[in-house]
């Protein structure tokens, strides 16, 4: 946690604490499962398929990779950004948001948050003035520093923005600086993982040292969104930590049996040796293009070798597996297009996706309507319309606590 905007110790290392080198490390590990990239994070499962069934004896690849956690996102994304909703600028506002998000494609940036929020259980708008245009971007977490005033969650003094850059085959460190009504910003030079050397013309990075639009706009420019979270942290939990080792058990087990059903794919034959034949040449005994267990020597009709793979109870255990997932996520089998009860109308499956619809609003009312409702106001701010009266409504919350306006 940092508690000043002196970013660097005495060894002009990038300082932060356990809690958010955990925090990054965790969001890196999310990022690999949201992409399938399984090797990394899964590494004790494919160790254990790998053993127990090398690659050079079987052509079946070593892990079915099931990519639940990008399925959940989508999911979550879908249900909250696909439904009508309405933001209300008020007034002169009214056409110069339409303008704003119309050039930012808002819809676009806002389920790029969504994802943000779902995979890392943080996400960030940020609204900037660029040669007089307002943008509006999401930003990635994984660069995000919050300050607070000695070390009190509820008293938020700034953020800091980390960014690398390659100039010229040398890396730098632009650190950003948001504080209220402006930005200080600066470049370091890096090496051997240091701050080495700080860059006193920045102009060369399109930077200024201070940007000040205290005069447009008096606050942060950017704006928190999260998961739900608890009373003793600041930050949002990913929608993965639940139910990653339930993720895990099921590729493993689809993987393990998709493994056994391979090799049984091409049966081999057993019987007596009387019904191999006898190659000239090598003077060894075979059955033509079969592979062939010799079972005595009593005349028995060759059979082919079966497994008993137990359908019914791997099936069981799958479907176990997988109703654990749906508690844990908040979600049925039919946000993922399984109907297990034919054809639905419109109230039933409400009720079916009433704990995921439930979770939306949370989300809504945590944090998500309020970010962008001070994103809005910040845009419209920086385009010179003060004080707009925004309002966004959800669909179906005329008459709901979700649908919320700003106070000013």
């Amino acid at each position: 946690m940092l508690t000043t905007f002196d970013i660097n110790d005495n060894f002009r290392r990038l300082k932060w604490d356990s809690e958010d080198t955990k925090r990054l490390s965790s969001y890196a590990r999310y990022r690999e499962l949201y992409r399938s990239e399984f090797s990394r994070p899964f590494r004790g499962v494919l160790n254990k398929l790998l053993k127990r069934y090398p690659l050079q004896d079987t052509t079946a690849q070593t892990l079915i990779e099931i990519n639940l956690f990008k399925a959940l996102t989508d999911f979550y994304k879908f249900l909250i950004t696909n439904g009508e909703f309405e933001i209300k600028a008020g007034g002169a506002g009214e056409a110069v948001w339409a303008e704003i998000s119309k050039e930012n494609n808002f819809i676009s940036v806002l389920k790029e948050v969504c994802i943000d929020n779902s995979r890392f259980g943080d996400a960030l708008f940020k609204v900037a003035l660029v040669d007089e245009k307002v943008k509006i971007f999401s930003v990635c977490p994984d660069c995000w520093f919050p300050v607070f005033d000695k070390g009190n969650l509820n008293e938020l003094l700034g953020h800091i923005l980390i960014f690398d850059i390659v100039k010229n085959g040398r890396r730098f460190k632009h650190i950003e600086k948001i504080h209220k009504g402006y930005i200080e910003n600066e470049v370091w030079e890096v090496g051997n993982e240091c701050l080495t050397a700080r860059i006193e013309n920045i102009e060369p990075f399109g930077l200024v040292p201070v940007d000040d639009f205290s005069d447009k706009w008096n606050d942060f420019v950017l704006f928190h969104v999260k998961n739900t979270t608890e009373s003793d942290t600041f930050y949002g939990e990913s929608d993965y930590k639940s139910c990653e080792s339930i993720v895990e058990e099921i590729m493993l087990t689809v993987s393990q049996n998709s493994k056994i059903i391979n090799r049984h794919a091409n049966p081999k034959l057993a019987g007596s040796i009387e019904n191999t034949e006898l190659n000239p040449i090598t003077g060894e005994r075979h059955f033509p293009n079969s592979d062939f267990i010799t079972m005595g020597k009593d005349g028995q009709k060759p059979e082919y070798i079966t497994a008993d793979l137990q359908s019914e109870a791997i099936k069981s255990h799958i479907d176990t597996l997988m109703n654990f997932f749906y508690i844990l996520t908040k979600t049925p089998p039919q946000a993922y297009g399984i109907d297990v009860s034919g054809n639905l109308s419109g109230e039933s499956l409400k009720t079916i996706l009433a704990a995921s619809i439930a979770k939306v609003k949370d989300i809504r009312s945590v944090s998500l309507t309020n970010a962008i409702i001070k994103t809005v106001e910040c845009a419209l701010a920086f385009a010179g319309v003060k004080d707009a009266n925004v309002e966004i409504m959800w669909e179906g919350s005329e008459n709901n606590p979700d649908a919320k306006k700003s106070e000013n």
